[in-house]
């Protein structure tokens, strides 16, 4: 990585000024180059360089300099003085155009005389925060270019490099004190490919690296994407494979990708965060469930290795607590059998939460965190190390926060401390690696052996129009904030081309037809191939097809089976059907949003399940008062959902649960006398030697001694459907075959009625129901034609017949549609 310019007129007095830190590393490393062992003139960014002259001039200044961290925390105080609630999103657009009116010179007289609410209203808030800096003698990055150039004196003129286009306030810095510019040498070839898919486009990029990589692996190469953000994951796979760096730590890839994250976006943070609040939450013995066992389980809590297992059983006692917050004499017993970390929670007990200086609280925190034994058990990786510093250096920003707080809670200080986080970027130090992946603002200006553009849509150049939330349009224009108007837009295109351009002196653009099956079109600047690229695809040689008789396969070997209630449903359906869970393809249940239909009969069952296990026979449910009963009920919905997350639709189930089951014990209770004698029983069936296991929902004993099998639904049930040549629902006809019972029924759970259907060898078993048996005969003789029934298409399963020859509803919802020939 170096700049593509000549510097051997430049000497060690000389200073210049690049546009960002990483061109001064390549601006370092090219002189170096140039110049052999020559002592390095001064290299800074346009940041540094402000500093760096504004100290020169004013060494014994008694103004203090202060970050964006703390400026930004200024401008928010200044706004919720004034009355205005701060989000992040607002904060960040009057931090950005603010930059804005710094960078443009825009006088904020021109925005309070706009007569626009918005411009007048964000004046006023950076008039306030200007006040406080001028109050407490502080000034910004902002203010330097002004106090450099009314400071009137002679400064040496500068030598600058990299900008694309400088802003009206660099330019008047520097045609005030006077510049050189250095020019970047423009010696390039361009090719530009096309490619059908944007994982297509990335694979070829990643392979083309990797050929540099094996053959000239001192040369240093660029893959430049203007999606960074938005791709970094797929980018990041896609190399690992072609590098082979699965499972690699950052430090060691043979590639580096250039992008970072907030700190609290990095697990080890969070749950350092988390500590502290927990911390809090034990002190005042209210404790959040979600975040103790985040903490319990955590690996960077002292004592995890050791308590392993006990830390986990201590999780499964709060989960079985149901509750969003509990006390800690609820898992008393648990905990004590984690002496390390009982220990801990002991001592964190002990402090009392107190308003404090912020100062004072980071102590506290630091305190809290060696109590917890934060990270001290366990080996940190070079990035969790290097977090862990960065965290740190960070948390000190508490100290200069302090200045402009009275003593605050715990609570406030620990916000105060994610803030910090949030506004830190944080990316573990790479490789000394040639292959650099970077976004398009960090290429610019910087030259390697080859480089390769991805990405070149109309979606990135021209830029979209930029429309400033604060600043009126008109201001905005005049001004020439990037991207505020067509011409603004065709200008800085041509621009960014060029310095894209310039990355190597052979450069590839490229860019794909679909995106995340979005089309993309591809940018007007560059004239693209439009025959798509596919040198990246492997070609496959045919083989000679093969006949053979597909209606028929081999014999099963081994005759105990998963799933076999639903293996026997198919093959009398459709018998490729059935012969197609041989092949032990597995399906994935579509993503969804909220609890879907199989869950809530899942949830249901186990309600159910809970309550019945608990109450056994109808004496002991007509027992119950409405109040006892309404507990239970509710106490057993919260197990049931226990494991779903809190959300609007956990509690508008757990509301339709209530209502269903206090509906369907109201119809129970009108039933004749019956005990229970199992819920959700596990139990092994063999038909014709085919053995699996299936579940029962529910067996209760009559009065009469008849024993009744029962499955509960929350669909529409229809007993014919047991009694034709094919038994589409043969869950308890399999049961009634291989246990002594005298009946089976669905009970159908609706929301508007509860509905008993089945059959019964004495009709009084069951309540009262339509008398429509469909083909189905009295029990005795019923049974006997479930069995030959079964037999049959336990046997065909067994012998492996396959033929694609399905009945009326066999290819409703069928999961083998891509293995049948069957036109739907």
């Amino acid at each position: 990585m170096l700049i593509n310019a000549e510097l051997t007129k430049l000497n060690t007095q000389d200073t210049v000024v690049l546009a960002n830190n990483r061109q001064v590393l390549a601006f370092k490393k090219t002189f170096a180059i140039q110049h052999g062992n020559t002592q390095l003139p001064k290299a800074l960014s346009w940041g540094q360089y402000l500093y760096h002259t504004w100290r020169q001039i004013n060494p014994n200044s008694n103004l203090r300099f202060i970050d964006q961290i703390e400026s930004r925390h200024l401008i928010k105080q200044s706004m919720q003085k004034l009355g205005q609630s701060t989000d992040q999103r607002l904060l960040d657009e009057v931090v950005k155009n603010n930059d804005y009116c710094a960078n443009h010179l825009i006088d904020l007289s021109e925005l309070t005389c706009s007569k626009i609410r918005s411009s007048e209203l964000f004046s006023t808030w950076v008039n306030a925060y200007k006040n406080t800096k001028s109050a407490l003698s502080l000034i910004d990055l902002h203010d330097l270019p002004s106090l450099i150039i009314k400071a009137n004196v002679s400064i040496t003129k500068p030598y600058i490099y990299g900008f694309k286009t400088l802003t009206p306030q660099q330019q008047l810095l520097f045609d005030t004190i006077g510049y050189q510019q250095i020019n970047a040498n423009n010696t390039h070839h361009i090719s530009a490919l096309t490619f059908d898919t944007t994982t297509s486009e990335i694979l070829k990029a990643a392979k083309w690296a990797k050929a540099h990589f094996d053959t000239n692996p001192d040369k240093s190469v660029v893959i430049v994407s203007p999606q960074l953000n938005d791709i970094q994951h797929q980018l990041s796979s896609i190399f690992d494979q072609v590098f082979d760096n699965l499972l690699t730590e950052i430090g060691q890839k043979s590639y580096n990708i250039s992008l970072g994250l907030r700190l609290n976006q990095y697990p080890l943070i969070q749950d350092l965060l988390s500590i502290l609040t927990l911390s809090t939450q034990l002190q005042y013995n209210k404790i959040q469930s979600a975040l103790f066992n985040q903490i319990a389980t955590c690996v960077y809590v002292s004592g995890y290795q050791q308590e392993r297992s006990a830390r986990s059983l201590l999780m499964n006692q709060v989960l079985s607590l149901s509750v969003d917050e509990f006390s800690l004499d609820k898992i008393d017993k648990a905990l004590s059998k984690c002496p390390i970390l009982e220990a801990i929670i002991n001592n964190i007990k002990r402090k009392k939460p107190s308003n404090n200086t912020l100062e004072s609280h980071l102590l506290s925190f630091n305190s809290t965190l060696e109590t917890w034994g934060f990270a001290t058990d366990r080996n940190l990786s070079s990035t969790e190390y290097q977090l862990f510093k960065k965290y740190l250096k960070t948390s000190l920003g508490l100290n200069r926060l302090s200045l402009y707080h009275a003593k605050v809670s715990t609570q406030s200080a620990i916000a105060q401390l994610n803030n910090l986080t949030t506004q830190v970027i944080f990316q573990a130090q790479a490789s000394k690696t040639n292959i650099q992946i970077l976004g398009a603002l960090e290429a610019q200006g910087l030259y390697f052996y080859e480089a390769w553009v991805l990405g070149m849509t109309n979606q990135f150049l021209p830029a979209r129009l930029n429309s400033t939330r604060f600043i009126a349009h008109d201001i905005s224009v005049t001004h020439q904030i990037p991207h505020t108007d067509y011409e603004l837009i065709a200008t800085d295109a041509k621009n960014t081309l060029k310095s894209l351009s310039s990355l190597a002196d052979k450069v590839v653009f490229s860019y794909a037809l679909t995106h995340l099956e979005n089309e993309q079109l591809p940018s007007p600047l560059i004239e693209f191939n439009p025959a798509i690229n596919t040198s990246h695809i492997q070609k496959i040689s045919p083989i000679a097809l093969e006949s053979i008789i597909d209606t028929r396969t081999t014999h099963l070997e081994k005759p105990q089976i998963k799933s076999g209630v639903r293996i026997l449903k198919d093959q009398m359906a459709c018998a490729f059907k059935g012969f197609a869970h041989r092949l032990n393809t597995p399906s994935f249940d579509a993503p969804h949003i909220g609890i879907n239909r199989l869950e809530q009969g899942s949830i249901i069952h186990n309600a159910l399940q809970y309550i019945y296990q608990e109450i056994t026979s109808k004496e002991q449910l007509l027992a119950l008062s409405t109040k006892e009963l309404d507990s239970l009920i509710l106490n057993k919905i919260n197990v049931a959902l226990k494991r779903h997350p809190n959300s609007g639709f956990k509690k508008i189930e757990k509301l339709r649960l209530s209502r269903l089951i206090h509906t369907f014990i109201e119809t129970d209770k009108q039933r004749e006398d019956f005990c229970i004698l199992a819920t959700e029983q596990n139990i092994t069936a063999n038909i014709a030697n085919l053995e699996f296991e299936t579940r029962l929902d529910r067996l209760d004993q009559m009065n009469n001694g008849d024993k009744i099998i029962f499955d509960y639904k929350t669909g529409t049930t229809s007993i014919a459907s047991w009694c034709g040549s094919a038994i589409s629902d043969p869950q308890l006809p399999i049961y009634a075959l291989t246990n002594n019972v005298q009946g089976a029924a669905f009970i159908e759970l609706a929301s508007n009625k509860i509905n008993f259907k089945g059959l019964s060898k004495d009709p009084d078993s069951l309540p009262k129901q339509s008398k429509y048996k469909g083909k189905c005969q009295d029990w005795d003789e019923q049974l006997k034609i479930w069995q030959q029934t079964l037999n049959t298409a336990s046997l065909d399963f067994q012998h492996g017949i396959a033929t694609v020859l399905p009945n009326k509803n066999a290819c409703d919802y069928c999961e083998f549609d891509l293995l049948c020939r069957i036109e739907k």
